[in-house]
């Protein structure tokens, strides 16, 4: 029995949906494999720029590409022993940050005090019942880390093998593709769209990498200003944590002043200077550096961006977080390029819609006149 329109188009949009979140899950369950491979897409995209100013060195291109490997991996590994300490002393801290910061602000929580008074006044109406005694426990970061050795080091070498050969190979898929269309201007369009998009979203991640790094670079040198112990730590969490927007600085803030609490326990004023000299770093970067930097063509809609993280951050977890912006502008400059996609980039961007200018009221009473004049020699013509 053949199908009504109706009922294909029905099973159209069911197997869109069954095939959509049949790929969400083998995202999700096979994450150990899509991370790294995601981030190695990533990672070879910032880091492009760098091996072909190396190549037009005259070096060669796998040289340059395993150069730029090592020396990323050997700096992320030496930055990773250099704060590993100190960030695990202060994370075994933050139950005591967190009691300093009670009775810091004691204002702040007044009312959760009186809650606390008013359970304890319930409790004492309960007979036979003995008071539990609540030890804080500071939490083991090592610990933590140690349970996922052998995943983490898994992902690690997968990133770098498979970052190494993206580098290398350079323009290899692109080429493959341009040999497989049939015809010039196919081949052509696919020249373009796929240079344009590489070196596009290089500029921007690259870019973008280089603002963090500025931001961890003034937060550091601000916290040795106020005397915050371990600055290097700030300023590496603040370049790590600029990838997830919003969240990214809110989290930092609140690192920065459970630290100054631990940091500055005799001068409860003190402890707000160096939370408060981060947002206005961060603030500044936001609404001056990145968009004078980045231009206002790559922002994207707040709405889309804060649903972006909710989405990745629940399916990869903190990996999704500091992937979500990238792969999200990747999406935006790939709907931009392609026709059937830039209704899809129009609602990513959070620019206003481009409206056609209004036709000049001379232009407007000339067409007529044109197509007055036009006619009587169409029908000569004819």
């Amino acid at each position: 029995m053949p199908l009504q329109p109706g009922g294909n188009r029905s099973l159209t949009i069911a197997i869109v949906i069954l095939s959509t979140l049949a790929v969400i899950a083998a995202l999700y369950f096979a994450r150990t494999l899509f991370i790294p491979v995601t981030l190695a897409c990533v990672l070879a995209l910032v880091l492009a720029p760098i091996v072909r100013l190396l190549s037009s060195t005259g070096l060669p291109r796998a040289l340059s590409s395993a150069a730029v490997v090592v020396a990323a991996m050997a700096l992320a590994g030496a930055i990773l022993v250099r704060l590993s300490t100190p960030a695990a002393e202060w994370f075994s801290r933050v139950p005591e940050a967190l009691y300093r910061l009670r009775y810091t602000f004691r204002e702040i929580v007044g009312t959760l005090q009186n809650v606390k008074e008013i359970t304890e006044d319930m409790a004492k109406l309960s007979p036979g019942q003995e008071d539990d005694q609540v030890v804080t426990q500071g939490l083991d970061i090592a610990q933590v880390f140690l349970t996922n050795t052998g995943q983490l080091i898994t992902m690690l070498v997968i990133t770098a093998v498979l970052l190494y050969f993206l580098l290398a190979n350079g323009y290899l898929f692109l080429q493959k593709t341009v040999h497989i269309l049939p015809t010039f201007s196919e081949k052509k369009r696919a020249v373009e769209i796929g240079r344009d998009l590489q070196v596009e979203v290089s500029r921007y991640l690259l870019t973008i990498t280089a603002i963090n790094l500025a931001l961890g670079c003034a937060t550091a040198a601000t916290m040795a200003a106020f005397g915050l112990p371990d600055p290097l730590l700030w300023g590496v969490l603040a370049t790590t944590l600029n990838f997830m927007p919003y969240a990214g600085a809110i989290l930092t803030s609140v690192a920065i002043l459970l630290a100054s609490v631990i940091a500055f326990p005799a001068d409860p004023l003190y402890a707000i200077y160096p939370p408060l000299a981060f947002v206005v770093l961060t603030a500044l970067e936001g609404n001056v550096l990145t968009p004078m930097l980045v231009g206002r063509r790559l922002t994207l809609n707040p709405v889309i961006v804060f649903v972006s993280l909710l989405f990745w951050g629940w399916l990869w977890g903190v990996a999704g977080l500091l992937l979500a912006v990238p792969l999200l502008v990747i999406f935006k400059i790939l709907c931009d390029h392609a026709e059937p996609l830039q209704v899809v980039g129009e609602y990513l961007s959070s620019l206003p819609p481009r409206t056609d200018p209004a036709p000049a009221a001379g232009a407007a009473e000339e067409a007529p006149a044109v197509e007055e004049r036009t006619m009587p020699e169409r029908a000569a013509n004819g």
